[in-house]
C-alpha cells in the first residue's frame, strides 16, 4: 500500500471513533505497507486514559508481529502524537511517524515538544502535516458537532430551571393565615392550611409539627371522608400544611380541617404511630404544643367560609 493509502486507512479508523462520540483519530503501524496493526482513540467508550489510538495500534502490532521491537515498521497517524504516544513509538523503537494535523496543544512530535530529537536511545524519523486538510477537517467536524450538541443541552437545562411551579408565583409576603385552595388538579383538590405568616413569624416547632401530622392524618382518614382523603402534611417552610382531597366539596373539607384541629386541641392520650416500627423519627414529637398550634388555628378558620378558600 501506498503512504497515501495507509493514512486513508488511519483515518478510515478516526471516522469510526468520530461515530462512537470519540474525538477521531486512528493509527495503523505498517511493514512494507502490509498493514500490521490499527488503533482508534476509544478513552471515553472504554474509560481509560491509555486507549488512543498509536497505543493501540502498537500493541495490534507487537501481537501480530510476536515481538516488541517494531524497528522495520513505520506508523500512519491522523493527529500528531501526545507525550504517552510519542514515548511509545521510541519505546517500540518504529522507524518512522507519519502524522496528518498538528496538535498545537499537547503535541510531542515538534508543536509542544519533541520527543523524537531527544537523547534516547533511539530516534524516529517523522513527517508531519501528510494529507493534514483531510484530517483536520475530520476534528473540525468532531468539535463543531460537540459544541452544537452542549449548546442545545445547557439551552435545555436553562429551560426547565426558569419554568417556576405554580406556588412559587404567589407573593408570600402578603399571605395571611387561613385555609386556602392552592390548585386543582382533575378531581384532586391542594388546600394550603397557613398556620405562620411566611418571613414574618417564627416557623412552627418540628415536634409539634410531626404531632398534628400524625393526628390529623389519623382523624381524617377515620372520618365519614376516609375514602377522600390523598394526603395530609407539613410544608417544608414549617409555616404550615398540605392537605390532599379529592370528591369533596371545599366546604366539606373546611369543615372536616376545623373537627380536626378542634380534636388535636382537646387529645389527651398517646399519640398514635409513635414508636421505631412506625415512624421515621418517633421521638421528635410534642403533643402540648401541638394542642396550643390547633386551637390558635381552629380559631382562626372557625368563621371562615368556603368562599374565602382562595389566595
Amino acid at each position: 500500500m501506498t503512504e497515501k493509502e495507509l493514512m486513508t486507512e488511519a483515518l478510515a479508523l478516526a471516522k469510526l471513533s468520530f461515530c462512537e462520540g470519540e474525538v477521531p483519530v486512528g493509527a495503523v503501524v505498517a511493514l512494507d505497507g502490509e498493514i500490521v496493526g490499527t488503533g482508534r482513540n476509544r478513552r471515553e467508550t472504554q474509560k481509560n486514559a491509555l486507549c488512543h489510538a498509536e497505543i493501540e495500534a502498537i500493541d495490534s502490532a507487537c501481537k501480530r508481529l510476536s515481538g516488541w521491537r517494531l524497528w522495520q515498521c513505520e506508523m500512519f497517524v491522523t493527529l500528531e502524537p501526545c507525550p504517552m504516544c510519542a514515548g511509545a513509538i521510541i519505546n517500540s523503537r518504529i522507524k518512522k511517524v507519519t502524522f496528518g494535523a498538528y496538535d498545537k496543544k499537547n503535541g510531542a512530535c515538534g508543536s509542544v515538544t519533541d520527543l523524537t530529537v531527544m537523547d534516547f536511545n533511539h530516534k524516529p524519523q517523522k513527517t508531519g502535516g501528510f494529507m493534514e486538510d483531510e484530517c483536520k477537517t475530520l476534528l473540525s467536524d468532531f468539535f463543531k458537532e460537540l459544541r452544537t450538541k452542549k449548546s442545545a443541552e445547557k439551552a435545555e437545562r436553562r429551560k426547565i430551571s426558569m419554568e417556576k411551579i405554580e406556588s412559587f408565583k404567589i407573593d408570600h409576603t402578603k399571605l395571611l393565615k387561613g385555609m386556602y385552595v392552592s390548585r386543582i388538579d382533575g378531581d384532586v383538590v391542594t388546600y394550603d392550611i397557613r398556620m405562620r405568616r411566611p418571613n414574618i413569624e417564627p416557623v412552627m416547632e418540628t415536634g409539634a409539627m410531626h404531632t398534628i401530622e400524625h393526628l390529623f392524618a389519623t382523624f381524617a382518614r377515620n372520618s365519614e371522608y376516609s375514602k377522600n382523603i390523598i394526603y395530609f402534611g407539613p410544608m417544608g417552610c414549617r409555616t404550615g400544611f398540605y392537605f390532599l382531597t379529592t370528591g369533596i366539596t371545599d366546604g366539606e373539607a373546611l369543615e372536616l380541617t376545623k373537627r380536626a384541629l378542634k380534636f388535636i386541641s382537646e387529645y389527651e392520650g398517646e399519640i398514635p404511630g409513635v414508636s421505631p416500627e412506625e415512624c421515621g423519627n418517633y421521638r421528635d414529637h410534642n403533643l402540648c404544643l401541638a394542642k396550643k398550634e390547633a386551637a390558635a388555628q381552629y380559631n382562626v378558620l372557625k368563621d371562615l367560609a368556603a368562599c374565602d378558600m382562595h389566595y
